[in-house]
């Protein structure tokens, strides 16, 4: 689809604009008005903790929506983020690479991870999976939507040269989670993600999730429908999905796509029990990767009825979507809320021992939310928003 734009009254030609510049540029000239005209938050009053070289175990937050722990001999990960592209002085980038000297200075060990769960596909959640997998997670099978699955299945090739885009993907450790798959001869319709009822606009009943097992046994995780909260006056900035793989890398931001945003529940095992109605439950962790309406995300009725010990929540666009975080925590009640994806990543370097908040969000605003919904429904949680690299003590 073409819109003509005239001038009249010169020698001038008719330019035409295919529709998907005209939506670029309408998402650009948002991101430059919630990067300009939005208020902060004053660092000093966000309760910043700074733990480090605490005794397992323990979750560890690597910037942005990453997260890693350690537990039994094997690792978790979620999708880290360390390369924080910018445009010029601290604005929104429109073209992104990987900063893989950067990924390699400040990714901690990782070499036990097994699993790498991804939430959605946006850049600042994926851009630097592929050489996280390729040299600090060998041994990781990573889970993720079909659209995540799509977009890294453009490295799949093997004869290319590695440089600034491009990583080659091991199309075998890619694991997409949300489509129809049969399993015993049991269709499962939206594969192992458990869907919700009434989010985003979804009518039929929800339906149960599935386990997906690490391949030590002592870690399993289940996806859950969820949205992404909206980035300004309703638009969510490089929404939309890939249903087929792609053939080259992308290098835009609209080009990483979020496809179907999911939150995780995630358990930390006892044993290596198979029987998943039997396994003994040491930590239980919810990750609601994006802020969202409820009831999305929500990991309701709890599996095993074993309640929510953990949950870690996204502070980004927080405001933007309602009953946010008061319902999730009213429903899991954990013992500690963990606060992530609250630091300015554009152009930040991941080990500035002063993060400064998002200049676009009222991170004090979210943080003081969490407190008064902790206090006002009796929850006797920890709150903790980590710096990033940083560590937390698990309860």
């Amino acid at each position: 689809m073409t819109e003509p734009l005239t001038q009249t009254g010169c020698a001038c030609t008719n330019r035409t604009f295919p529709q998907m510049n005209r939506q670029k540029l309408l998402g650009f000239a948002g991101l430059m008005l919630v990067s300009i005209f939005a208020h902060g938050s004053d660092t000093e009053n966000l309760g910043i903790s700074r733990g480090h070289d605490l005794l397992e175990p323990k979750i560890q937050y690597l910037g942005v929506g990453g997260w890693l722990v350690h537990w039994r001999g094997e690792g978790l990960l979620l999708a880290p983020s360390f390369s924080n592209p910018e445009s010029f002085m601290g604005l929104p980038p429109l073209r992104v690479v990987a900063n893989k000297g950067r990924i390699d200075k400040y990714m901690p060990e990782a070499k036990d991870v097994t699993m790498l769960l991804v939430g959605h596909g946006h850049y600042d959640h994926l851009l630097d999976v592929p050489w996280v997998m390729k040299m600090h997670t060998p041994k990781a099978t990573l889970y993720g939507s079909d659209t995540v699955v799509n977009m890294l299945r453009s490295m799949r090739f093997e004869n290319k040269t590695v440089d600034d885009t491009w990583t080659h993907v091991d199309p075998n450790r890619l694991r997409t989670v949300n489509t129809k798959i049969v399993v015993n001869g049991e269709t499962w319709t939206s594969g192992y993600m458990a869907t919700v009822q009434s989010c985003e606009g979804r009518q039929d009943a929800s339906t149960p999730g599935h386990w997906i097992r690490s391949t030590g046994g002592h870690i399993r995780a289940m996806p859950i429908q969820s949205m992404h909260a909206s980035h300004f006056l309703g638009i969510t900035i490089a929404d939309g999905s890939y249903p087929t793989e792609l053939n080259e890398v992308p290098t835009s931001v609209f080009k990483w796509k979020q496809g179907q945003s999911m939150a995780w529940l995630i358990d930390l095992l006892d044993d290596t029990q198979p029987d998943d109605s039997k396994a003994k439950v040491e930590h239980r962790i919810h990750f609601q990767d994006s802020a969202a309406n409820p009831p999305c995300g929500f990991p309701s009725p709890l599996p095993e009825n074993h309640p929510v010990d953990v949950e870690i929540l996204g502070v980004g666009s927080w405001d933007n979507v309602k009953n946010y975080p008061d319902e999730i925590l009213k429903l899991t009640r954990p013992k500690l809320v963990l606060l992530g994806h609250w630091e300015n990543f554009f152009g930040n370097d991941p080990g500035d021992e002063n993060p400064k908040p998002l200049p676009h969000q009222d991170v004090t605003g979210m943080r003081k939310a969490v407190d008064r919904v902790v206090k006002e429904a009796g929850i006797n949680a920890t709150v903790s928003m980590p710096a990033p690299l940083k560590e937390v003590k698990l309860p």
